[in-house]
Formats: C-alpha cells, structure tokens, sequence
C-alpha cells in the first residue's frame, strides 16, 4: 500500500535518498515502520540508488523488501547511519539513540558497487579524517540495533562498523564480495562495543569476516565528556559458514583497551561458496556464482580465528613497557582474557593463531583438513592459562599436492607484510607450535594427528605445560619435537 511511509509516496523528489529519508522522517513521527519495495516509481527500475546516507532515528524501524539498493558512483557516503552520527548532540548522552532495526525480506541486497578510490591508506588525500563513510552501515554511541537477512555485496571498505555501541544483533548475512581491494570485512566492532550477538553469516569476504578491533580511535576523544567504558567485551560470535583467506573471527586490542568475555562457537570453511576469480582485478558481477573456484586448490585461509597480533603499523621495538609498533603500544598481559573458541572446521594454515597477549583462553574442538596445518599457533607475547583441548591435525594425505606448502600465489596476491603470517610463509605440521612464546599453566589434551605431521607440539621458546592423550596415526612421530625452554610434560 502507498503511504507516507513507502519511498514511492515521494517519488516527486529530486533522487532515491531523499525518497527513502523522508519517509524515515515522517516514520519518525509515531512509530510505524519504513517499506523500501522493490519497484522504484520515480524511475520505473528495481534499483535505489544511494547518493546522501539514509540517516535513521531512534526507534526507526526499516523493511527492506525484496529490495535492491546501491551505493552511488563516486561519493563517499554511508548506506545507513544514526542520525546523531557526526553531529555535536551525538557525542554526548543524552544524544545516544536507540532501537534501530532493519530486516531484509526476500532477495533484499546492498550493493558497493563500483569503488571510490577511497582506502584505509589515503583518506586524506580526500580530505576526511577516517575512512568510515566507505562503509555500508556506521553507527556510533547507539544501543539496541537489530541487522537481519541480508545479502551485501561488492562492499567499499567494512560492511558494517560500529563505535561505542552497546546491544548489537546481527544475523543471517550473507556476502559477496570477491577480493577487489582491500579491507573488504564483514562486520566491525571498535572501541566501546559490548553485549553483542553475531550469528548465521555465510558467503565470501574480502578480508576478516567479524572483526574487534579497539585501538586508537578518533571518536574516544570526541565522546570523552561521556565516560563510557571503551572496551569490547560480552561478545557472541556463532555459526559463521564463509570463505575468506584471511581469519573468520579476528581479536585485535592496543593501547590498554581492553577485549574480554568473547565466546566464538561454530565456524567452517565453506569452499563451495568461493568466487568465480579473487585476483585484483577481476571484477565480478553481482550475483554471478561457479560452483568451485577454479583456483581452489591454490586457495586457503590463513586463519580461523586469529587472537592478537605481534605486527601492527612501524618497525619492533622491544622495551620494558611491552612491544610498540609505531604510534601503537601493543596490548599487555590482561588486556585480552576470558576467550572461548569452539567448534573450528578449517582447511587454512592455522585453526586458531593466538598472539602478543593472552589470559584464560580456551580452545576446543578445532579440526583441520584438507591442506590444513596447524590447529593451535601461540606466537610471540606473554600468555597464560590456556586450555587447548580436542585439536584434530589428520593433514593432507598427498603432501606433494597440498597447497598450503606453497604460499607464493596467495603472498603475491596480498602483497603482505605482516610478521605473524610471514612467520607460517614455511608450514609447522604440529596440532600445537609455540614461535617464541612466554606461556604458562598451558593444558594440552585430546590430540589425534595423522601421519603427515611433523610432531604434536613444535617450535620454541619459554612454554611451561602438560599434554595428554594423543593419538598418532604415525607412533614414531614425536609427542614433543619444540626446542628451547619447552617443557610439556606428557601425564
């Protein structure tokens, strides 16, 4: 039915963004939920084309019905943001909106269409202080958002950022988004986000599919007047069915921000979701599948869950304070706690990396396959209390063929210099391997590795820790093969 809440009733307007944003206005009214149909009346096309970012209030309510709506050539907006966003009242309290929801029906789709030039690197050059309107969707100092049943494509930048948000809800996304550029995430949480559930996600992503990444961040100092707490912590993140070659779920903290209380329970591999070609420079239209990546055999993941990193921006600096890397002092021990992995089917170099810091972390039931090497990789950093239990390692049965042993075809592709992932340029067989590791009360049990593995725990450093029942398909495979000052002890 035509009404003031239906974009079409304002088909007389100038384009489809100030269609779409005054039916949200006159629904800011009394409540009553926004229809965006498939038909666009003004131009007689199943297209809306987003040209200013649909700017939502608190209480807004959006259907997106069988829809199809695109981000407009060459600007540099949002798809959807509160409307507080960027705005003097919404960096205070009493300007923190609440209650939004948008649920798609049908095939409802947003599509990045084609990219801006804008990047994470060169923001400035077009003369922004960030690189978040690239995104989709960006809500800052909300609580209460509901995001469910969509399809996205071809995103910009993350599909999905949010900053000092409480009481997140995202479920059943699904991705396309074969790798164009970089920092094609899916969904991103930064400082201050906490109470939130991420579940049913499945497609293809350019880079990490669920990010928590609280750094340095240009909204701390704007909303200090706030108070707000500014870490991520009362996080759900499950059933994550996607490909991506970097990390399904990655954890990344700086600068005494802390992340803490995370539960990551059921995430696989789904090859049969792979795009057509994930070169640069092969575009793909949306919507246009193939069954297998004609490359498959030559594509991995690089991680399934990835807590930590030793490598962020500038050179090493190893002081008394920790490890700095540029303008980012790295996190220190207790900063990164209370993590539980579950359930992790992958076929990439490693299960779950856990880096730089670590405290009361448990890891369960990580199965790799296919070309898939290492279930559990500690590097470098101080960790404490770790739990890994229930880390099947069967390998490759065909070593000459696995694809994992060569990673020049996908180093190239991704021109990467990050020292954590450099480091497994060189496969470690191993269902555990510690890279210089400083790790206590460390608790091994439940092995099964298969003949193709090097040894059950490998690599080197300062371990202390206990491992029982393993089960080899290969006896002569050594239980302990790490070198150093690493004691685990077989019970």
């Amino acid at each position: 039915m035509l009404n003031q809440y239906n974009p079409n009733f304002y088909k007389h307007l100038e384009d489809d963004s100030a269609m779409i944003q005054a039916a949200v206005d006159a629904a800011k009214e009394n409540g009553e939920a926004v229809t965006i149909p498939r038909l666009n009346e003004r131009t007689g096309e199943c297209l809306w084309s987003i040209s200013r970012a649909i700017e939502l209030h608190t209480g807004s309510v959006i259907y997106l019905d069988n829809c199809y709506i695109r981000q407009a050539d060459g600007v540099f907006q949002n798809i959807f943001k509160n409307s507080n966003n960027e705005k003097p009242e919404g960096y205070t309290r009493e300007g923190r909106q609440h209650d939004i929801t948008i649920i798609g029906f049908g095939n409802a789709t947003l599509d990045g269409g084609e990219h801006n030039g804008m990047f994470e690197t060169n923001y400035r050059d077009f003369g922004f202080d960030n690189c978040y309107m690239n995104s989709m969707f960006n809500f800052i100092n909300c609580e209460r958002i509901k995001i469910r049943d969509i399809n996205i494509t071809r995103q910009r930048f993350w599909s999905m950022v949010f900053h000092y948000s409480s009481h997140i809800e995202i479920s059943g996304i699904h991705y396309y988004a074969p790798y164009h550029w970089r920092n094609q995430d899916g969904i991103d949480f930064r400082s201050g986000c906490s109470n939130i559930l991420v579940e049913n996600i499945s497609g293809v992503t350019g880079d990490d599919i669920v990010a928590m990444t609280n750094l340095r961040n240009i909204y701390a100092e704007r909303l200090a007047d706030c108070h707000y707490d500014d870490s991520i912590h009362n996080v759900i993140i499950r059933n994550i069915h996607a490909v991506t070659r970097n990390s399904f779920v990655r954890i990344l903290n700086h600068g005494g921000r802390k992340i803490y209380n995370v539960l990551i329970d059921g995430l696989m591999f789904d090859c049969e979701s792979a795009p057509r070609d994930m070169r640069p420079g092969q575009f793909v239209e949306a919507g246009t599948y193939e069954p297998l990546h004609p490359e498959i055999h030559k594509f991995s993941q690089d991680y399934g869950v990835r807590i930590g990193t030793c490598a962020y921006n500038g050179e090493e600096d190893h002081g008394p304070e920790g490890i700095n890397r540029g303008r980012h002092t790295m996190a220190q021990y207790g900063d990164t706690y209370n993590i539980t992995v579950r359930n992790v089917t992958c076929r990439g170099l490693v299960g779950v990396c856990i880096s730089c810091t670590a405290k009361d972390v448990i890891v369960e039931n990580v199965r790799m396959y296919g070309g898939g090497i290492t279930g559990v990789y500690v590097a470098q950093g101080k960790m404490k209390n770790l739990q890994l239990r229930d880390i099947v390692c069967t390998g490759n049965p065909d070593p000459e063929n696995d694809f994992n042993d060569d990673r020049r075809w996908e180093c190239e592709l991704e021109g990467n210099n990050d020292k954590d992932f450099a480091a497994l340029s060189t496969p470690q067989r191993c269902a555990v391997y510690f890279k210089d590791s400083d790790a206590e009360n460390v608790v091994i049990r439940d092995v099964h590795i298969g003949e193709n593995m090097t040894s059950v725990v490998g690599g080197y450093g300062h371990v202390r820790g206990t491992i029982t029942d393993v089960i080899k398909d290969d006896e002569s495979i050594p239980t302990n093969a790490a070198v150093g000052d690493v004691v685990v002890t077989e019970k």
